[in-house]
């Protein structure tokens, strides 16, 4: 009995020790683990960020010495007696044009919806839906609806509801946020493309730039030729013609 207890014990003592948290190997092993582990993504961000074009400007160290520029106190009386209108029917509306002769508030929304609402009675109706992100809304001289479509362009919806694409390009470099419209007395359309690098869902990336990637434009529906006024604008947004017609803002 001892012998063959004897035998036993000799044969665990050749048995090589197994468990994984002291096999050679895994300890060879873990420092590569740690160092892939740790470059790769390092490569990986640094892929991205030389394929992508991001470039932002100089940080303004000097704007910190300059006073604060002071705003109007807020009106809290501004609403009293205000009517909300569309709660739950109109999604995030960006700008309104309104026809006198028909009472009708036009607006754009955020699920792509052109929408009217009759002033009379406040009912919300659906007009078309761009398939985009409809921003700047004017009325044209014959009572059809300028649209600028963040993603589509420049567009022209009559009152029947068919869309037109009037223009998305200017200089050969095609518009990727077309953003504030207005129309002068004279038929023209003056409209901006806040950004031609960054599209409407990658705004905030302009805004982080800090370049002048907007472009103030015209667009002239007898000739139907796209006119860049001016470029090189920060986030070329809003567009108003003066009640006199003889200037126009952005």
């Amino acid at each position: 009995m001892a012998e063959s207890i004897s035998d036993e014990s000799v044969l665990q003592s050749q048995i090589p020790n197994t468990k994984v948290g002291r096999h050679p190997t895994n300890r060879r092993l873990w420092p590569l683990t740690l160092l892939l582990s740790t470059v790769v993504p390092v490569l990986a961000a640094l892929l991205v960020y030389q394929l992508d074009s991001f470039d932002p400007a100089p940080f303004p160290i000097h704007e910190f010495g300059q006073t604060p520029i002071s705003a109007l106190l807020r009106n809290d009386h501004m609403l009293q007696g205000a009517e909300f209108v569309g709660a739950g029917k109109l999604l995030g509306p960006e700008d309104i044009a309104y026809d006198s002769e028909s009472h009708l508030i036009f607006t754009g929304c955020e699920d792509g919806w052109i929408k009217r609402v009759r002033l009379n009675d406040s009912t919300v109706e659906s007009v078309v839906n761009t398939n985009g992100r409809p921003l700047g809304v004017a009325l044209g001289l014959n009572n059809e609806i300028i649209v600028a479509d963040a993603y589509k362009g420049l567009l022209n919806i009559s009152r029947d509801g068919e869309v037109e694409l009037l223009t998305d390009e200017a200089d050969g470099l095609k518009f990727k946020f077309t953003d504030g419209v207005d129309v002068a007395d004279n038929g023209m359309i003056y409209f901006t493309d806040a950004s031609y690098k960054y599209e409407f869902h990658r705004h905030w990336l302009d805004v982080l730039e800090g370049k002048p990637h907007g472009r103030f434009m015209s667009f002239d529906p007898l000739t139907r030729k796209t006119k860049v006024l001016v470029s090189h604008i920060y986030f070329a947004n809003g567009v108003a013609v003066s009640p006199t017609q003889d200037s126009e803002k952005v």
